[in-house]
């Protein structure tokens, strides 16, 4: 990877980390704020490079699982934005799979 990838990789890191956090306590959610949240970090998932998209895929699918958990119990499995996050699970676990983790 280079500068550029591990700035990328930090950035996103930073983005889902802090969202996780944020949705933990399940409380004072400003749910208007979750699409464009949600859609910032898919995006910038899907314009890592190949090689930075495999070094964080694992990481990235295990906090993601616990932004859709958190979702889900909050505001229930058929919400929008708990579906939009639980496409992006899958879309990690995607990416781990093509590369074998």
């Amino acid at each position: 990877m280079d500068a550029s990838d591990v700035k990328r990789v930090y950035g996103l890191a930073a983005r889902v980390g802090s969202l996780e956090g944020y949705l933990y306590t399940g409380t004072d959610i400003e749910t208007e704020y979750l699409p464009g949240w949600l859609g910032n970090i898919e995006r910038e998932f899907d314009e890592l490079s190949p090689e930075a998209r495999s070094a964080c895929a694992e990481a990235h699918y295990e906090v993601l699982r616990k932004v859709a958990a958190y979702l889900g119990k909050f505001y229930g499995a058929g919400d929008s934005n708990a579906v939009k996050a639980q496409g992006m699970v899958d879309a990690a676990k995607g990416a781990m799979d093509s590369q074998g983790c």
